[in-house]
């Protein structure tokens, strides 16, 4: 890895994951839904109405066009909405994935410490610093 991963990173994936493209997704659902509403409000392209006032024609070719044109949009936003959903999704896999290969690292770290034939105890420069001893940092001397 180029470089460290720390908690702060995890925090801004899990953001991207849980707050940011849900909130993207929502924006396309919207307009997904708001296309779904939009079968003739106001007057125009109403399903069974007339093609023009004083018509007895109940279909019209903008009306037909339209309906083509709307479920074509509508199909896209819920689309694009998904895609989005879906790459949270594989945010959080990744960051699962890293986490998963953390601890499963620190495991084996662990392992490797409590083996006697890795580290030995009598040895102090394979060991922290003895309290009292020359090598120990204690404690810095009060600034105030």
């Amino acid at each position: 890895m180029a470089a460290e991963v720390t908690g702060g990173d995890l925090f801004r994936l899990w953001r991207v994951s849980e707050v940011h493209l849900p909130r993207v997704a929502d924006v396309f659902y919207d307009a997904n839904r708001l296309l779904g509403g939009s079968r003739g409000g106001a007057g125009t392209f109403r399903a069974g109405a007339p093609a023009h006032p004083g018509s007895s024609v109940m279909t019209s070719a903008i009306g037909g066009a339209w309906e083509v044109m709307r479920a074509e949009l509508q199909a896209m936003t819920e689309h694009v909405g998904t895609t989005v959903l879906d790459a949270a999704q594989g945010v959080r896999n990744a960051t699962q994935a890293y986490l998963d290969m953390d601890i499963a690292n620190a495991d084996l770290l662990r392992e490797h410490l409590a083996d006697p034939r890795n580290l030995d105890t009598a040895d102090p420069a394979s060991n922290p610093p003895l309290a009292g001893s020359g090598e120990d940092p204690g404690a810095p001397y009060p600034t105030a």
